[in-house]
């Protein structure tokens, strides 16, 4: 039964799975709380995208036709949807399935049998986290302009975006993460694509960001909280720190954030 007698705005949950019985299970969990949608597959998901936006999506990932990480590409690629924060569903017990969730961008995973308090909890604590990251700065750019420039703002970083030279403040960016050639920087409030490696990209930024591992570099003064091998930024975000050097990782952050944040 919901609380409305606040009369405040419910989020609201897109949630995606084949099986009625874990959409069943997700609605008795957040019903409470949240404004659940409940949707069979990734077309019906799409097509609830073009006219709706909801705070958060649960995807499932082995679904036929298309699966989960198929609908999260397509999500994506639509500029208006892409800062949607996902959190994948699967049953696959397998390291390898939820690395790749987290490299894709998803900010939590939860597996499969659901236990509904912590669905609940996870749902919760993400939105707080994202909804905290985002009252921490804004997105500023300045075109026709070249290399890394200091003014009262902060320090900028230069990309080419589509043939455009834009300029970055620095202190809004969360992290960098590369697929190939290609650097998604993700802001305070939005996200660019940038032909560029991340070695070159390493090379233009301030003390606060550290490189972990092959595909990330992030911002440590947007580091909420590090969970074991995992670190989780301000606005949801999960980076899985490479085992082989995780505690000198764990402990540069720690210094660079002047702050003991591992939980």
């Amino acid at each position: 039964m919901r609380n409305l007698s606040s009369g405040k705005r419910m989020d609201t949950i897109l949630a995606i799975d084949d099986e009625v019985q874990n959409l069943e299970m997700v609605e008795y969990a957040l019903d409470t709380e949240y404004e659940v949608i409940p949707v069979k597959s990734g077309k019906a998901a799409l097509n609830y995208l073009k006219s709706h936006t909801p705070d958060l999506i649960l995807l499932d990932i082995m679904m036929p036709e298309m699966d989960g990480m198929e609908v999260y590409q397509h999500i994506r690629e639509v500029e208006d949807k892409a800062d949607i924060p996902v959190i994948f569903l699967t049953s696959a017990n397998d390291a390898e399935i939820e690395e790749s969730c987290f490299d894709m961008g998803a900010v939590d995973f939860i597996s499969k049998p659901f236990e509904p308090k912590i669905v609940l909890k996870r749902v919760t604590r993400t939105l707080e986290l994202i909804r905290k990251g985002r009252n921490n700065g804004s997105y500023t750019a300045v075109a026709q302009n070249d290399g890394s420039k200091e003014d009262s703002t902060g320090k900028t970083l230069a990309v080419s975006v589509n043939g455009m030279s834009v300029q970055i403040y620095q202190k809004d960016i969360y992290y960098i993460e590369v697929f190939g050639n290609t650097c998604i920087i993700r802001t305070t409030n939005r996200e660019l694509t940038v032909r560029e490696t991340l070695e070159h990209m390493q090379e233009k930024l301030e003390d606060s960001f550290l490189r972990t591992g092959r595909s990330f570099i992030l911002n440590t003064q947007y580091v909420a909280e590090i969970a074991d091998d995992i670190v989780i930024m301000k606005n949801g975000k999960h980076i899985k720190l490479p085992r082989r050097n995780k505690k000198e990782l764990i402990q540069e952050i720690l210094k660079k954030t002047n702050s003991m944040l591992v939980l």
